[in-house]
C-alpha cells in the first residue's frame, strides 16, 4: 500500500484527492492537508468579499467529503519537507507541531498576491489570497456599508481578482442605493499598465472596460502605487488616493515559505520547478501542480496560472499517481488552452474563445461562468450530486424572499 500526501485543498488540491480517493478502492492511503475546514473555489474569493456568495450550497466540508470519497482530511498547514525521511512536518490547528509520512507527496497550495515590496501594503491592504482573508474582507465591507455617507474603496490590480471584485462590489452598492443609511461608494480600480485585463485580448480589454465604466467604477490606468498608509495611497507620480478600504490584487507569487522549501528548485516567484510530468526537478517522489508550479511544455511555454489549467492538471496526475503506483512510467502533462471567462456582476461576463480569435460577452457567457464552476463540482462530487445543487441553487433563486 502507498501513501499519497496531497498538501493544499484548493481546486487542484481537491480535485486530486477526490479523483484519486475513487481510484484506489481503499488500496491506497489519500490524504489531504488543509488548514481549512471547508473548500471555497478560488475564483470566487470576490463574492464572499462582496457579501455574495452563497455559503449554504458553493462550499463543501472536506472531512464528510473526504468520507464520502475515499480520501482523509488532515487539517493542518504543512511548514516544511524533510525528504531524507519522506516526511512533512505540520502546524495544527491546536499550536502543535506534527510529521506526516509519505510515499508520494503532492504540493497544490496556490498563489497569492505580489505585492512587489510596496510599502505599506502588507500592513494596510486587504488581499483575497485565502477564504479566510476573504471572510475577514466581508466583515470590514459589511460594517463599511452599514456606516453611510461616502466611502471610497482602493483596489490595485486590474486583472480578473481586481476586476471581478470591482464589478462585484458596484453592483452590491447599486441595489442599496435606496437605502437612506447605506455608503455610497467610489470604487477606484488601479492598474500600472495601459489597460484592464493586460495579459487578455485588446478587444476583451476594451469590452471591460466599457462595462466597469457602466457600473461607475473609477479606472485609473498606468498608475503606479509608490506606498500604502492606513488613510490611502500614493502614486509614484505623487498623488494621494485617499479611501476607507485597500484591496491588492495584482501579480501572482507562491508564498514566500516554499522558496527552496526541503531544498527543491523554484524560481523567482517561488514557484516549485517541475518537470512536464508534473514531478519536481530534484525529487520523482514529489509533484506539484496549479498556481504554485512552474510547469513547462514541449515547446518551451509554461502553463497559465488559471482554474482550467490547474483542473486539467489534476485529472492528469491523477491517471499518472495511479498508474506510478501500478509499476506504470510517468506521461507528460499537455496543456491546451480553452480560452479565458471574467464575471463582470452576476448577470455580465465576458470570454476568450478559438485562441483568442472570438470575444464574446452577455448573460449567457456569464452562464458559461458559473458552468466552469459546476464543472469543478462535477469533479470532486460526481454528477449526481451537481445535479443536486444545481436545481437546489434554481429552487432557492425562485423561494427565497427578494431583498
Amino acid at each position: 500500500m502507498s501513501r499519497v500526501v496531497i498538501v493544499g485543498g484548493g481546486a487542484a488540491g481537491l480535485e486530486l484527492a477526490s479523483l484519486l480517493g475513487r481510484s484506489v478502492n481503499g488500496q491506497d492511503e489519500i490524504i489531504l492537508v488543509e488548514g481549512e475546514t471547508h473548500h471555497y473555489w478560488k475564483p470566487r474569493f470576490h463574492e464572499i468579499a462582496a457579501g455574495t456568495f452563497d455559503n449554504d450550497l458553493d462550499t463543501l466540508c472536506y472531512f464528510s467529503h473526504g468520507a464520502k470519497n475515499g480520501y482523509r482530511h488532515f487539517q493542518a498547514r504543512m511548514t516544511d519537507i524533510k525528504r531524507e525521511d519522506k516526511q512533512i512536518i505540520v502546524y495544527k490547528p491546536n499550536g502543535e507541531t506534527d510529521t506526516l509520512s509519505y510515499d508520494y507527496l503532492v504540493i497544490a497550495i496556490g498563489a497569492i498576491s505580489n505585492d512587489f515590496a510596496t510599502k505599506g501594503a502588507l500592513d494596510h491592504c486587504l488581499f483575497l489570497d485565502t477564504p479566510e482573508q476573504a471572510r475577514d474582507s466581508w466583515q470590514q465591507i459589511s460594517a463599511l456599508l452599514r456606516s453611510g455617507e461616502k466611502r471610497t474603496i482602493n483596489i490595485v490590480g486590474a486583472g480578473a481578482t481586481g476586476l471581478e471584485l470591482a464589478a462585484e462590489l458596484a453592483k452590491v452598492s447599486g441595489k442599496l442605493s435606496q437605502n437612506p443609511h447605506a455608503a455610497r461608494l467610489t470604487i477606484n480600480l488601479i492598474e500600472a499598465s495601459d489597460r484592464v485585463l493586460p495579459n487578455s485580448p485588446i478587444e476583451m480589454s476594451k469590452q471591460a472596460h466599457k462595462k466597469l465604466e457602466q457600473y461607475q467604477v473609477n479606472v485609473m490606468l498606468n498608475t503606479r502605487i509608490a506606498s500604502v498608509d492606513q488613510q490611502g495611497m500614493t502614486t509614484s507620480d505623487g498623488q494621494t488616493l485617499n479611501a476607507d478600504i485597500q484591496f491588492w490584487a495584482a501579480g501572482i507569487k507562491a508564498p514566500n515559505w516554499l522558496k527552496n522549501i526541503g531544498g527543491l528548485e523554484s524560481n523567482q516567484a517561488n514557484q516549485l520547478m517541475v518537470q512536464q510530468t508534473l514531478a519536481t526537478t530534484l525529487d520523482p517522489n514529489i509533484f506539484s501542480l496549479g498556481d504554485c508550479a512552474s510547469i513547462p511544455q514541449g515547446d518551451g511555454t509554461m502553463v497559465p496560472p488559471k482554474a482550467q489549467a490547474a483542473n486539467r492538471a489534476a485529472v492528469h496526475l491523477a491517471k499518472n499517481l495511479t498508474g506510478l503506483m501500478q509499476g506504470k512510467e510517468l506521461t507528460p502533462f499537455i496543456y491546451k488552452d480553452g480560452g479565458m471567462v471574467v464575471a463582470i456582476g452576476h448577470d455580465f461576463a465576458i470570454s476568450t474563445m478559438m485562441n483568442d480569435r472570438l470575444i464574446l460577452k452577455g448573460r449567457l457567457v456569464r452562464r458559461l461562468y458559473d458552468t466552469i464552476f459546476r464543472l469543478h463540482q462535477k469533479t470532486v462530487s460526481g454528477l449526481f450530486t451537481m445535479s443536486r445543487l444545481i436545481i437546489a441553487k434554481r429552487l432557492k433563486c425562485i423561494f427565497q424572499p427578494s431583498s
